[in-house]
């Protein structure tokens, strides 16, 4: 979960970054919209595990009337999000003002992530067995049409710090471990996602 939001927060930043320097560009480079497009569908995918997945599990778990709420909130602020990702697509698709959208995303997005590590993970580490967590992740990842999961495994890892990394390669098979190494990591960088060429 944390490695997720990692790349969550990463991607915004390279958005935050693309934005400023496409404000008043003519067009978006199919870079920045690949680096969107996969930011949207991973975030939609997240949030849909999480909404008919994990909090009816956790609900069942929890009594106290304040834990409870703090669950409702994040289904609530989920719903917050397709607007401001809407704003956002349409600015990038229809060469409208940018900076502007993206910071109402910025601002929507990050402060949900921060309360749900702040007042929801604690929540999962207290009442949820380790047999719970893991049948959630198995239900996230089969969520993912296998053809799409090499291509998650390499936007995950993108960047990610040490400790994200070795959590996330730690639940595969060490030869999963080397095609990832030799064959997806290298593939995945070679679209340069985000990436805006400057002129020569």
């Amino acid at each position: 979960m944390r490695a997720l939001h990692a790349a969550l927060r990463r991607d915004l930043s390279r958005l935050r970054e693309a934005a400023g320097q496409l404000q008043g560009s003519s067009g978006v480079p199919p870079t920045v919209l690949a680096g969107w497009d996969t930011f949207q569908a991973q975030l939609a995918s997240h949030h849909a595990a999480e909404d008919d997945d994990l909090w009816p599990v956790l609900r069942r778990e929890l009594s106290d009337p304040s834990e409870l709420a703090s669950v409702d909130a994040m289904v609530t602020e989920h719903h917050l999000l397709p607007p401001a990702l809407a704003g956002v697509d349409s600015a990038l698709r229809g060469g409208g003002e940018l900076v502007a959208p993206v910071e109402r995303l910025g601002n929507v997005l990050l402060g949900h992530l921060a309360h749900e590590e702040r007042d929801v993970l604690p929540l999962i580490e207290k009442h949820l067995t380790q047999a719970q967590w893991r049948a959630f992740l198995h239900q996230e990842r089969s969520r993912r049409p296998a053809r799409d999961r090499p291509g998650f495994l390499a936007w995950i890892l993108d960047g990610a710090s040490e400790q994200d990394a070795a959590a996330v390669l730690a639940e595969m098979p060490p030869p999963a471990r080397l095609v990832y190494r030799r064959v997806l990591e290298p593939r995945y960088a070679a679209q340069h996602r985000w990436q805006i060429t400057s002129p020569s």
